[in-house]
């Protein structure tokens, strides 16, 4: 009868000790493109040569748990200079629901006067670009966060105006209505 009663008042206990299993089910993960020793990928202009730095460039992290489904997490963050040119600042990210889960980060990074975030800049034609997509894994507390080791720097890409692409686009096509086929000229 008393193993009866120790088991009715562990009941309640394990029953709210359960209930908070959710609340610790958010996966930790660091984003940056300078871990020592685990990344070094710095981002650099369209001449693949100078490091993007200060206010004049933007940054944001996109996460998806696939490759294909990356949406913008964290902040936009601007570029460090002199010595961190090249770099941003590392955020620490909690996730929902995704303790020890795989997900996908990438890095995007634009021409700050294109926009405000990444697809206004595709969109206005500024200069953009982004890095390979990095599968890592969610950890949970006390175990420290996973990097996106295996991230890989990339240049900007400076996109053609409208007035290029139709100029481009007119040019193919009086150069396909100039040609005459074989046939038509008796040939």
């Amino acid at each position: 009868m008393k193993t009866f009663g120790l088991l009715t008042a562990w009941t309640p206990i394990s029953i709210a000790w359960l209930a908070t299993l959710p609340a610790w089910s958010q996966g930790t993960i660091q984003l940056g493109n300078y871990h020592p020793g685990e990344v070094d990928a710095p981002v650099f202009d369209s001449d693949c040569t100078t490091r993007l730095a200060g206010t004049g460039y933007l940054a944001q992290w996109y996460l998806g748990l696939a490759p294909d489904s990356l949406a913008p997490v964290g902040a936009v963050l601007s570029f460090g200079t002199g010595e961190r040119a090249g770099y941003i600042r590392s955020q620490y990210l909690e996730i929902p629901g995704t303790s020890y889960t795989r997900v996908f980060t990438q890095l995007r990074a634009w021409e700050a006067s294109a926009g405000a975030s990444f697809e206004e800049a595709v969109l206005s034609g500024g200069k953009h670009g982004n890095s390979n997509v990095v599968p890592l894994w969610t950890v949970m507390p006390p175990t420290g966060p996973n990097t996106p080791v295996g991230l890989q720097s990339f240049c900007l890409v400076p996109e053609p105006g409208p007035g290029a692409l139709l100029a481009l686009g007119g040019g193919l096509w009086l150069l396909a209505a100039r040609r005459v086929p074989a046939e038509r000229c008796g040939g």
